[in-house]
This record gives structure tokens, C-alpha cells and sequence, in this order.
């Protein structure tokens, strides 16, 4: 992995919801069924977060997705779900499945040089470090993949088969690895195939295991078959290794952040239904305290415009009430009426740019002696802050010299520490008596346990306790955690908590075999459900296995991170940007797009601004979780081209090309079954185009035009918005046309072409003969075959990708 390079972040989920800011996802996390972070219900730490039933209203959670680049190191995938059986008190049987599928991702986080100023000279040192572990637990298991041909697998497992994804019609099979060789045959869209050593763009042919070609080939004496097929139309059809078996990699596979780690899988407790469940948890295995001493000593290197978050302090500032009156030219005055400010926040840059620009007030003023003014930017802030009541408070925010302060990543503002020497018994007995759960002899026998726990990690955290343990009973309740979470001031405090203690997933027998007398039904007998979920957890672990590899800790101690609040800490830092009204004009020019001068009739619906368009732009690359400024220039080019320079959101075609004239049986009939008249007709019944009138109904729309039904009924699904019954509203709605064109970009059909642009780049690095320049547009060029299905417009795509490149670094 490279080091001396800061890293790219991104959700693991994307917000069902446009206008989600960080801190709003942070808050999301109290709408979890269980799970929550930095403890649980039963009082003993709890180092991750659960996505689940309660989430799912807010997250995407159809798939997993890397938090950070890094590389995967280890991982298992259930062949099926194992069956836990637990006996009730009827007595009945009751099987549970639960998955003990995982990816384990190892991250280096380092914070960036400081530039260099013109002429120095001076060697340059190196940043601290800190090795970090993403792990996604509960995945999806093999048998459910089997199950659902279509759906996408990471691309870290292995590349067993290929399927033919062309656009339309067949891929050609050459004599050889040329385009211009001889054409031995054609492979039917859809075919699954194995091939071999790849020649430059393509790759050989080795055995066709579904589908058809259109001429015979024959087998070599080894049984390959002849011919070469461009590896850019195949869609690899990978396979865990080993499923039900923990893979470790020696050496570890790049991932990007983003990118496809797996998908929920199936989890039931013994007093609950199956559900599906991902457990987010991030680890480290080295000296984190001593890490962020360095971290923060080396953020006073950094330039202040690397100082992405404001920090508001309690009692120091006041909201201003929003008035209707309030606007640019009648801007808020600190000697308004407000509210002061009675908790302590840090709000990230990127939120106080994604609001609406009717949000956003800058207030200059002349400054005696100078001819620079001063200015005063005033954000109106909703739904963040509370009194010193605790009661939400709405309204505009001055940020103020000396009232306010600017703050890198890397000084770990705010953030906390805890080392935990305490055992799992200590905690339940502390717990269970909090809640009036042991009798008198229980008290008395396990006074000396109660006691440690109550002078022990609960005294420690006495702060957390303050402010989320309502009734004062020193344990932390389901719903006292949900209650704090949901608001943003006291999930900030809750995700700034890093604690060390003995993993959950380091099986050790005897910690748990500690708390049998405490759970036993009675004195002597053992629970059976304890019994059950004591198996659980030692099939669940995975820890010992990888000890002294990778970094991973003997002993299995390590300090542990809220996911979503280390996301929404360094995601805005990374080496990703938002697009401007500034670079859009620089990029596209000034002037009005989508005017509807010469759009098609269906589409005269909207005259957009610059602003707005950029708005909903940057508020779309954030939900589809584009995490770098290439993906985003490619994106760029190529809706810059399919929409006509940004003049229309509907196919000019009136769409019979797509259309279905007689039925396929007659057409085939007429013409020969292997007619490319036939093989059209059944394609375009394929694509869910079955009714006379379809093709025009679902033609091309949005800006990288999506077409033909089985689209539109996709993007349905996904959305929520049903585009069948009505499918203009994509061509009519901006804000629809954005969106189904980067679900295009990042979901249809599985493929995330952001994931197919880092596969690209990374087999040509190896080129020596290219340039970078060339590189970049051979990559182009393989996006528009994808994008368009030929070349149409390459070179402007090529011009303009490098124009838009250059504007977003």
C-alpha cells in the first residue's frame, strides 16, 4: 500500500435522502434496531455500528461499500448461513441462521505534506502513520449469490468466468488479439465464458459456458477453444475463495473507497426474526494516543485552508431567528434577537458549502487604515443546536474571530480516550444490578465485581454518562443511546470517543465461561440460550487466526473508532472536490443551460440555473458516494456529450429503433432465426420493451440517457419514484435526470463504472509506453464504448475530460 498519501473516504451506504448532511448521517445511526456505539445494552463495550431494519428507511443498503482505500487482507464467506438451535420453554426448537461472513480492509492514515514554498530546499519529513481496519461483518453468503445471477460480487474475489456485456447485438471472436483481424464468430450477449492470458486489450478464449456463438469453433487437442474477445465488453463473474473457509491474502488487494465490498447478510437472535445486518466496525492495533500527539503536533504544519471544520462553543456565540426579511441585501446583525448556544459543536466545512445558496450570507465591511474589508460569513443552521436547556435551537450563525475557530482533521479536536482493564463480569453484574436484577445473595457474591465496575470505566466516563444517562442509573439503555443520538451535539460526543479493550471477535473461553453462574437459570444448571450464543461468539471469531499477520494484535486488545463519526472527520479532507459555479463557468462557459431552445417538445419543461444545476450536481456525486475529482470528470465528459452540451435531457430519436413493429415469431420467420432482423427483435424484448409503443415511451432520458423499460423499471425500484407509469419525469425533473444518470454511472446492472475506471487505470500503469495524457484517454475511450456503445464523439470527450480534470484538482 502507498504510504505518505492521504486517503480517499466514503460511506458505507449511500443516503436515501438528497439534502443528508454529515452530521444528519450521524444522527441516523439512533434509528438502528441494536448495535449501537461505544457500548451496548447488557453494558459491555460494543466497538462497532449496526445497519439494519431501523436504517434502512435512511441508507441504501442494498450493498456494502469501502469506507477508504486500503487493501483487503483477509476475509470468509458463509457457503450457507450457519443454524443456531435454540431451545424455548415449550420446549420448541427454534433454528436461527446467522452469518458469520466478514471482510477485514487494512488503511494507512497520514496526514498531507505542507507545500513547499518556491525555492525551498529543505528535505522534507515524514508524517506519522496509523494502521487502520475497516471490518464489515454479517455478509451475504454464497448460496444467495448462486441464487441471484445478476447481482454484482466484489471485485477482490476471483475472476472464475465472464459474461458478455455489450451494449447491443454480439461480441466478435478474432482470429487474433487485433481489431482488425480476422472474425472467427460472434458470442451472444449475455454468454458466460473463461478466458486466459490477456494481449493488450483483449484476451484469449478459452470455453463457452452458457450462451451461443454464431459460427462453431473448434476445440484444440487441450480442449480451448480458438480466438480472442476484447476484454472490454466482459464483466468478470468472480467467486469467493474457499467459501465457508477464512482467506487470508498474503499479500493484500487494493480496494477503493467506495467500492463493492459485499452485501447484508442474515442475522437472528434467539428472541427475534432474521433480518439482514452489517456490523461496521474500524480498529487499531498500534499506538493511537501516541499517533494523534504527533498527528495534532504535525497539523500546525498544515495551511489554514486545510482547516475544514468551524468548532462552535458553548455560551460564546447566538443563533439569530430567521426573519422572512433576512436575504443578501438585509443581512442578520449579532445585535439581533437569538438564542445563545448552549452546547459545544463541530460543523465540517463541506456542510456549510452544501447548503442552499439562500443560506449563505457574506457581510463585508470597510476597515479603517486598509483597503481589504472584512468579511463575515452568517450560515442559517436548522435542526443542530439546542440551548443551554438542551432545547433545539434554529436560526443564523456569525462565524467570528476569536468566537469561532478554524480547525484541521488532524488535530483531533474534542476527541477522547479510554483504556478499559476491566473484565465482561464486572460490567453485567454492575449492569444487572443497576437495573434491580440480582437477588441479595447476587449481590453480596458479586459485591467485589460491582464495585470494580462502579470505580472502573463508568467513573471514567462520567461525561458520557451526564449526557445520556437519563434516570442517573450508571448503565447505558437502548433507548437512552437512541435518545442521544438522534441529537447531533451529543452524537458528535459519542462518535469522539476512541476506547481499548479485548476484541469481541478474539475468542477467549474463559472470559465468557466467567459469566455462567451470573446467567444460569438457576445455581447449577446452565442456560441453554447462553450455552448457544457462547458458540456463536467462537464461530463468529476470527481474530487468532490472523494474529501477528498484518499487523493484527497478539493478544487481541485494540483501540476502537465510531465508523461514521472517523468518515465524517476525514472524508472532507481528502484529496476530493466539490464542483463551483466558478469551474463550471471555466469549464462550460457562460451561459444558460438546458435553455430548451432546441429540446424536444416533452422536454421543454425547465430553465435552469447554473447554481441550481451545480447544487443538485454536487448534492448527487455525494449520494452515489464519488469520492475523487477523476471519477467526477469523467462523469462530467461524457453527460457534457450525451445531452448536447448540456442542452437537452431526452434522446432527439423518437425512439422506433427500440421499437417493436410485428412480433418477434413473425419477424423470425421472415427473415431466419440468426437474421440480425431476428436477433434485434428478441433483444428488444429482452430489455422489457414487449409492447408496440415502448420503444418511444422508454427512450433515451436524463443526461447520460437511460433507455428501454427494463431500465426504467430498474431505476423504479431503486428509487422509489415510479418512472414507468410516467417516464418524462426523468427528461422534465433536473433533479430526477441527475439522479438516474448516476445511478447509471454507479449501480445499474452492478456496474459502478467509477470501480471500472480504477480497474482501467490500474492495468495500464504497468504500460510504460504510454503517457499519462494517453492514458487518460484510453480510459476515455473504453468509458464511451460503455456509456454510447461505440466511439460517437470520442474526441470531444477526450478534450473535455482533460479540461474538466485540470478545473477540479
Amino acid at each position: 500500500m502507498a504510504e505518505n498519501k492521504p486517503i480517499n473516504w466514503a460511506y458505507p451506504f449511500p443516503s436515501k435522502g438528497t439534502n443528508s448532511n454529515s452530521l444528519q448521517l450521524l444522527t441516523h445511526m439512533a434509528k438502528a434496531k441494536g448495535g449501537y456505539y461505544p457500548t451496548g445494552e447488557n453494558g459491555l463495550w460494543h466497538g462497532g455500528v449496526h445497519f439494519d431494519e431501523g436504517t434502512a428507511a435512511v441508507f441504501d443498503q442494498s450493498s456494502v461499500h469501502c469506507i477508504a482505500d486500503g487493501e483487503v487482507i483477509a476475509y470468509r464467506i458463509d457457503e450457507r448461513y450457519p443454524i443456531s438451535e435454540f431451545t424455548d420453554e415449550i420446549p420448541r426448537v427454534k433454528r436461527a441462521p446467522f452469518s458469520t461472513g466478514f471482510v477485514l480492509v487494512k488503511h494507512i492514515l497520514q496526514p498531507p505534506q505542507p507545500k513547499k514554498a518556491e525555492g525551498d530546499a529543505t528535505d522534507e519529513q515524514i508524517p506519522p502513520s496509523l494502521t487502520l481496519y475497516s471490518l464489515y461483518m454479517h455478509l451475504q453468503d454464497w448460496e444467495s449469490y448462486k441464487a441471484k445471477l445478476d447481482l454484482p460480487r466484489p471485485a477482490f474475489w476471483e475472476a472464475k468466468s465472464y459474461i458478455v456485456n455489450t451494449q447491443s447485438g454480439g461480441l466478435g471472436v478474432r482470429a487474433n488479439p487485433d481489431a482488425n483481424s480476422t472474425r472467427l464468430s460472434e458470442l451472444s450477449k449475455g454468454a458466460e465464458i473463461t478466458v486466459s492470458a490477456a494481449e493488450g486489450g483483449f484476451v484469449k478464449l478459452v470455453s463457452i459456458i452458457s450462451g451461443a456463438a454464431s459460427s462453431a469453433l473448434t476445440a484444440d487437442g487441450e480442449g480451448n477453444l480458438p480466438g480472442y474477445v476484447s476484454s472490454k465488453f466482459l464483466t468478470p463473474r468472480s467467486e469467493p475463495k474457499d467459501p465457508g473457509t477464512l482467506v487470508i491474502l498474503g499479500e493484500g488487494i487494493s480496494i477503493k473507497a467506495g467500492e463493492l465490498i459485499g452485501h447484508p447478510g442474515i442475522y437472528q437472535n434467539h428472541n427475534g426474526s432474521a433480518h439482514p445486518l452489517v456490523h461496521l466496525e474500524v480498529f487499531s492495533c498500534e499506538d493511537v494516543p501516541g499517533f494523534i500527539a504527533k498527528s495534532r503536533s504535525w497539523a500546525a504544519r498544515l495551511p489554514d485552508d486545510q482547516k475544514t471544520l468551524l468548532k462552535v462553543y458553548k455560551g460564546a456565540s447566538k443563533l439569530i431567528a430567521h426573519r422572512d426579511d433576512i436575504n443578501a441585501s438585509n443581512p442578520p446583525k449579532l445585535s439581533d434577537s437569538g438564542s445563545q448556544i448552549g452546547v459545544d459543536l463541530i460543523i465540517p466545512q463541506a456542510l456549510l458549502d452544501g447548503l442552499p445558496a439562500a443560506n449563505k450570507i457574506q457581510v463585508k465591511a470597510s476597515v479603517e487604515g486598509s483597503t481589504t474589508p472584512s468579511t463575515t460569513s452568517w450560515w442559517r443552521l436548522d435542526g443542530l443546536f439546542a440551548d443551554e436547556n438542551g432545547n433545539p435551537i434554529d436560526g443564523w450563525l456569525a462565524e467570528q474571530e476569536l468566537i469561532t475557530t478554524r480547525h484541521s482533521p488532524w488535530e483531533w479536536l474534542d476527541f477522547q480516550w479510554v483504556e478499559d482493564t476491566g473484565t465482561p463480569l464486572e460490567k453485567l453484574t454492575y449492569a444487572f444490578n443497576a437495573r434491580g436484577m440480582l437477588s441479595t445473595d447476587e449481590q453480596h457474591n458479586y459485591r467485589a465485581q460491582i464495585s470494580k465496575a462502579d470505580g472502573g470505566p463508568i467513573v471514567v466516563l462520567a461525561r458520557l454518562y451526564d449526557i445520556v444517562d437519563s434516570d442517573k442509573d450508571g448503565v447505558l439503555t437502548s433507548k437512552e443511546i437512541r435518545a442521544a443520538l438522534a441529537k447531533p451535539w451529543h452524537a458528535q460526543v459519542l462518535g469522539q470517543l476512541i476506547t481499548k479493550y479485548e476484541s469481541e471477535w478474539f475468542w477467549n473461553k474463559g472470559k465468557w465461561d466467567e459469566l455462567d453462574p451470573l446467567l444460569a437459570e438457576e445455581p447449577g444448571k446452565p442456560n441453554p440460550i447462553w450455552e448457544v450464543e457462547k458458540q456463536r461468539i467462537e464461530k463468529l471469531s476470527w481474530w487468532k487466526a490472523l494474529a501477528g499477520k498484518h499487523g493484527i494484535s497478539g493478544d487481541g486488545m485494540a483501540w476502537h473508532f465510531q465508523p461514521i463519526s472517523l468518515v465524517e472527520s476525514f472524508k472532507n479532507s481528502s484529496s476530493c472536490c466539490e464542483l463551483s459555479t466558478d469551474k463550471f463557468r471555466a469549464i462550460f462557459g457562460e451561459r444558460s443551460i438546458f435553455s430548451a431552445w432546441n429540446m424536444p417538445r416533452d422536454s421543454k419543461a425547465f430553465n435552469i440555473s447554473i447554481e441550481e444545476f451545480v447544487k443538485l450536481m454536487n448534492s448527487g456525486f455525494k449520494s452515489y458516494g464519488f469520492e475523487s475529482c477523476l471519477h467526477k470528470a469523467h462523469f462530467l465528459a461524457q453527460c457534457y456529450h450525451e445531452s448536447d452540451h448540456f442542452n437537452t435531457t431526452i434522446e432527439y430519436a423518437d425512439g422506433m429503433d427500440y421499437d417493436l413493429a410485428t412480433h418477434p415469431i413473425t419477424v423470425c420467420n421472415t427473415h431466419g432465426a440468426n437474421s440480425r432482423t431476428c436477433r434485434r427483435h428478441h433483444q428488444i424484448m429482452a430489455e422489457g420493451n414487449t409492447t408496440v409503443g415502448d420503444g418511444p415511451k422508454y427512450k433515451g432520458r436524463g443526461l447520460i440517457q437511460i433507455t428501454w423499460k427494463s431500465a426504467y423499471q430498474a431505476f423504479s425500484t431503486y428509487s422509489g419514484v415510479d418512472c414507468v407509469s410516467n417516464p418524462e419525469i426523468i427528461g422534465r425533473n433536473m433533479n430526477m435526470a441527475i439522479n438516474a444518470s448516476l445511478w447509471f454511472w454507479t449501480i445499474f446492472k452492478g456496474e459502478n463504472l467509477n470501480a471500472k475506471i480504477e480497474r482501467y487505470y490500474q492495468e495500464l500503469s504497468g504500460n510504460a509506453s504510454m503517457s499519462e495524457t494517453q492514458k487518460d484517454e484510453e480510459v476515455v475511450r473504453r468509458i464511451t464504448a460503455i456509456v454510447n456503445g461505440g466511439d460517437r464523439g470520442l474526441s470531444e470527450r477526450k478534450q473535455l475530460f482533460k479540461k474538466i480534470r485540470e478545473q477540479l484538482k
